[in-house]
C-alpha cells in the first residue's frame, strides 16, 4: 500500500476495492514506475548490513 501511496499518490481508502491480485498488480506497475530493482524496495536494511565491515 505504501508503494502505491508514494507513486500513484493513492489513499487507502482509494485502494480499498482493489481484490488482492489487484493490489499486488499495481504494487507491481507502482515497483517498476519508480525504478526499483527486484527485491531491493522490500523491507529496510538492517544497520549490521550497511556498516563496512572492520579489518582483521
Amino acid at each position: 500500500m505504501a508503494d502505491l501511496a508514494t507513486v500513484f499518490h493513492w489513499t487507502p481508502t482509494d485502494c480499498a476495492a482493489f481484490t488482492l491480485r489487484e493490489l499486488m498488480d499495481w504494487r507491481e506497475r507502482a515497483r517498476k514506475r519508480s525504478g526499483a530493482a527486484d527485491g531491493a524496495a522490500h523491507g529496510a536494511r538492517s544497520q549490521a548490513s550497511s556498516r563496512p565491515r572492520r579489518r582483521q
